[in-house]
């Protein structure tokens, strides 16, 4: 039987502490959209509305930008706010697609009685 050698590698960062400053800045901002984005379409949901897709939700985080209110998400850089409103989007397809979370349950192999105490 052959045998597989599995290696891990860990790596860190050594960063600045003001580009420390920016990723958790980054974080934060992409938390804050995230959750704006998602109590938007939980609340639609609860009112028996269509759930707003990625095209909707990156117009209205345009418009989040230019407001006073939520202006320091002017400072984010644009991916990466579509980059968090392409993963909810993606999140609520897959909660909501029954066919394709039926692919994503485990399956486990069926071992024989042997098997199992070995």
């Amino acid at each position: 039987m052959k045998k597989t050698l599995r290696k891990a590698f860990k790596f860190r960062l050594k960063v600045t502490p003001e580009i420390s400053q920016k990723l958790s800045r980054f974080a934060g901002d992409c938390r804050f959209v995230w959750n704006k984005s998602l109590s938007l379409n939980l609340t639609r949901l609860e009112q028996k509305l269509p759930i707003m897709w990625y095209e909707e939700l990156n117009f209205w985080a345009t418009l989040w930008k230019k407001t006073d209110e939520y202006g320091f998400l002017a400072s984010l850089p644009s991916q990466v706010l579509q980059q968090k409103l392409k993963d909810l989007a993606k999140a609520f397809k897959d909660g909501f697609d029954n066919k394709q979370s039926l692919k994503r349950i485990p399956r486990f192999k069926k071992k024989g009685l042997a098997d199992s105490f070995r």
